[in-house]
């Protein structure tokens, strides 16, 4: 074999690895790295908020024979997001029941199917603080979804201990049979006793 033609052979093989390698780079040199300096140590503590005290409890689906009467729970506000004015529960001494529909919901009336969920409130001594939770509740039909929602301010016992309230709400699903096919229950701590969020 002629030297000349391998000398060219190994060449060409040179330029080719040049351009491999030169043309990636040429390709990339968009690409900035910047090298940051080692920084002074900083201790960040998160505090999460103290949950409300409720505990959410059974849900069941009943159909009323005559309007209860519940009040509304809370007033809901005119912004954006669940926003609105609590409802202070009763004081109580020992254990109590506590009945609500939705805080935007008209009145529940006789033939009406409602969605009831149960909750458990730890209401504060007589010296308190009285704490503002919210109540979300969406119930999932076959035919949709409704949605409830009720603010709420513990308020505080009338006696030395703390006192416990079997809270319920109601949200109502009209007047056909519907077909429940979940519920989805959320209690959120709210900005103060008498506001939400």
């Amino acid at each position: 074999m002629n030297r000349r033609w391998v000398r060219r052979g190994q060449g060409a093989g040179l330029v080719l690895l040049l351009l491999l390698v030169a043309i990636p780079a040429s390709a990339s040199a968009a690409t900035s790295v910047r090298t940051f300096h080692a920084s002074s140590y900083h201790d960040v503590t998160l505090i999460r908020p103290a949950a409300p005290p409720v505990t959410i409890g059974a849900h069941g689906l009943l159909r009323f024979g005559a309007a209860p009467g519940y009040v509304a729970a809370g007033i809901q506000g005119t912004s954006p997001g669940l926003q609105g004015t609590t409802v202070v529960l009763p004081s109580c001494t020992g254990t109590c029941i506590d009945r609500y529909r939705p805080a935007s919901s008209a009145a529940i009336v006789a033939g009406d199917y409602a969605e009831r969920v149960a909750f458990t409130v730890t209401q504060p001594h007589n010296v308190g603080p009285a704490v503002g939770f919210d109540v979300d509740i969406a119930v999932h039909l076959t035919t949709g979804w409704v949605f409830g929602v009720g603010y709420f301010s513990t308020g505080v016992a009338t006696g030395a201990a703390t006192a416990t309230i079997a809270l319920r709400m109601f949200v109502s699903l009209g007047t056909a049979i519907p077909t429940v096919t979940a519920v989805e229950v959320t209690v959120n701590e709210c900005s103060s006793a008498a506001a939400c969020p």
